[in-house]
């Protein structure tokens, strides 16, 4: 019976926490606790596209991540993003936007005045940016091979589909 309770890891602390008492004494009192609200998780895999962004436009991704619904929308102001990111005004922030919905890590919609953004999974953008050229076939390697550990599809660089 003990045998089958330590099989299934019902009595043991999962990896990394057990690294984490090990390591870092206290350290549950100086982490985010993921259990409450107020946590958004950012995909793995977009560790990968972080040579693809400039660091300006990562922080815009991040924020709109941490905006995003669970449906992957949110609409603040434009305002609003460039206060909340430090950027002088609209005219600063607009050409990060424009870059990341060209490389297709988001899409925007503008209706009744409102700007509405969608944020797509990374892997929209990798396959776009694979098949313009601007990931290189050890990037998209490397990217596969992490897809491939989180049991995910691997991306194609065939032709785009329709949308």
């Amino acid at each position: 019976m003990l045998k089958k309770k330590l099989d299934t890891g019902s009595d043991r602390k999962a990896k990394d926490l057990r690294y984490r008492d090990q390591y870092f004494k206290g350290a549950g009192s100086v982490v985010f606790d993921t259990s409450k609200k107020g946590f958004v998780p950012l995909p793995i895999v977009l560790r990968k596209g972080l040579r693809v962004l400039s660091a300006a436009e990562l922080r815009v991704l991040i924020y709109l991540m941490t905006r995003a619904s669970k449906y992957g929308i949110c609409y603040p102001t434009l305002e609003e993003i460039a206060y909340d990111l430090g950027m002088n005004g609209r005219k600063n922030l607009t050409p990060h936007i424009r870059k990341l919905e060209e490389k297709h890590f988001i899409k925007t919609h503008t209706a009744s005045g409102k700007k509405f953004f969608l944020v797509h999974d990374p892997r929209i953008a990798f396959e776009q940016l694979a098949r313009d050229g601007k990931i290189n076939e050890d990037q998209l390697f490397e990217i596969n091979e992490l897809l491939g550990d989180l049991n995910r599809e691997p991306i194609s660089t065939g032709p785009a589909k329709s949308k």
